[in-house]
């Protein structure tokens, strides 16, 4: 029993190492500082069903926070948004393959542009973690009206990539982007939402 539960305590730092680690700040309108938090984003595995025939399903992510660092309870809200803003999914129309390759730790993984809609203060980078896998690896935004005022999210470090899938709400990015040049268009008198 002991050797065990003495088994399970080194094979936990292993685990806790694999995923996307990200780093998130979003500024609120009038606030001099930013919200802070650091999570990381795990794959999940794909539903399988009851059905005779078992066709593949695509798995998902899911999101852990390091409540040790960030803004003090903040990581739930800042989890909601991120989950928002993430791209783990093979290439779109989008999505296009830049001459450049970034460099995390000893790995260099080429890099990929998405098409930023014009009404956004918005940039955005993807990175090929593992052959036809593209994840976010930079955002960055500004908005001239509501309630967020800026956000950026960035990844910091690519901690095993082995276990990661195209994730079934994997392009979400692409339609928060979307939603948020749709509401820029919007006229303030019009009722924008508020992200």
């Amino acid at each position: 029993m002991i050797r065990l539960a003495l088994l399970l305590v080194l094979s936990l730092p292993a685990a806790a190492q694999e995923g996307l680690r990200y780093r998130m700040q979003v500024w609120m309108r009038g606030e001099s500082a930013p919200m802070e938090t650091r999570f990381r984003l795990l794959a999940t595995e794909g539903t399988t069903s009851h059905n005779r025939v078992k066709k593949p399903r695509m798995g998902g992510w899911r999101l852990e926070a390091d409540r040790t660092q960030g803004t003090p309870y903040s990581q739930a809200m800042l989890l909601g948004r991120a989950e928002r803003l993430l791209y783990l999914a093979g290439p779109s129309p989008q999505t296009h393959a830049e001459p450049i390759a970034l460099r995390f730790g000893t790995r260099s993984v080429p890099v990929w542009s998405v098409e930023m809609p014009k009404e956004l203060h918005a940039s955005t980078v993807l990175v090929e973690v593992a052959p036809g896998l593209l994840a976010l690896c930079d955002l960055s935004a500004r908005f001239e009206k509501g309630d967020l005022a800026r956000v950026e999210l960035h990844l910091e470090s690519l901690d095993g990539t082995g276990s990661l899938a195209p994730a079934e709400a994997g392009t979400v990015l692409l339609s928060t982007l979307r939603a948020w040049a749709q509401e820029a268009r919007q006229d303030p008198e019009d009722g924008a939402t508020v992200r």
